[in-house]
């Protein structure tokens, strides 16, 4: 944990210079190797099969390749909420409405055994597409709202040591391996990945939709933990705290979310899209 401290006050010195990939690769690497840790021996074992590789070695190739050759999947790294801030937007399924949206297509398109009637190369793009967009959905930047229910992104500005700092910038690399401290994967993991096995259901269980209402109440925390005009460099040690309790959460839920997709999936199962409570 002190660590981790020392990498996340180092990173606000070092933004500046970065990209604004979402959770930068590392994270993004990080958050795909705890994935792994949870998958079924069956998912596993379909999962190298078709990738040949590792989830982390594949879980920033859509922010590498999105505006060069696949400008498709470029929207699938954000959530659109509805004008009441709590139902993402899903479109039926639409790519359009965001990362949820191909969600939705994928579920539809490999769950309930449906990947074995697939070309092998589609069900590894998808596999690919999957390892960096579930993982996405829950970064806290990643959430657009409507105007009415909260300032643009560029409207929400920050600050470091008084220069401006976008939002989204501040938020993509709360988990990125900037500073002098480099942590592997595993290090990462090892320090986030310590859940119970009541969380684990309570993650792993409910609807899209459902999961949906877990983002926007992310990105609602992370709006009033660092309110608009917040210099970072300057953040009390508490503030500091719940930031780095806020992006543990996310990527908890990224990782675990993710290995439950792909469980599912090679279960020749599927996960249902609306609460049956409505």
């Amino acid at each position: 944990m002190k660590r981790f401290a020392i990498i996340f006050c180092a990173f606000v010195s070092v933004l500046g210079v970065q990209s604004a990939k979402a959770w930068h690769n590392f994270a993004h690497g990080s958050i795909a190797y705890m994935a792994e840790q949870h998958l079924s021996p069956e998912a596993k074992s379909k999962c190298n099969y078709y990738l040949r590789h590792t989830l982390s070695h594949y879980a920033s190739w859509m922010d590498a390749w999105r505006l060069e050759r696949f400008e498709v999947v470029n929207k699938s790294h954000a959530s659109m909420s509805m004008p009441d801030g709590i139902n993402l937007d899903f479109k039926s399924g639409d790519p359009a409405g965001g990362v949820m949206g191909h969600l939705v297509n994928a579920l539809a398109e490999l769950g309930d055994g449906k990947y074995k009637n697939l070309p092998d190369s589609v069900v590894r793009q998808r596999l690919i597409n999957m390892a960096h967009y579930v993982p996405d959905m829950y970064c806290p930047s990643h959430v657009l709202f409507p105007e009415s229910v909260h300032p643009s992104q560029k409207a929400h500005k920050l600050y470091e040591k008084g220069k401006k700092l976008g939002y989204h910038r501040f938020w993509d690399h709360c988990l990125g391996r900037e500073g002098r401290v480099k942590w592997e994967y595993e290090e990462l993991a090892a320090a986030v990945d310590k859940v119970s096995k009541k969380r684990v259901a309570e993650i792993q269980s409910g609807s899209l939709e459902d999961w949906g209402r877990d983002i926007i109440r992310l990105a609602q925390r992370s709006i009033e933990i660092v309110p608009m005009g917040t210099d970072v460099a300057y953040m009390p040690e508490e503030q500091v705290a719940a930031v780095r309790e806020l992006v543990y959460e996310a990527a908890v839920l990224g990782a675990y979310r993710l290995a439950y997709v792909l469980n599912t999936i090679f279960a020749d199962k599927n996960i249902p899209v609306y609460n049956d409570k409505k």
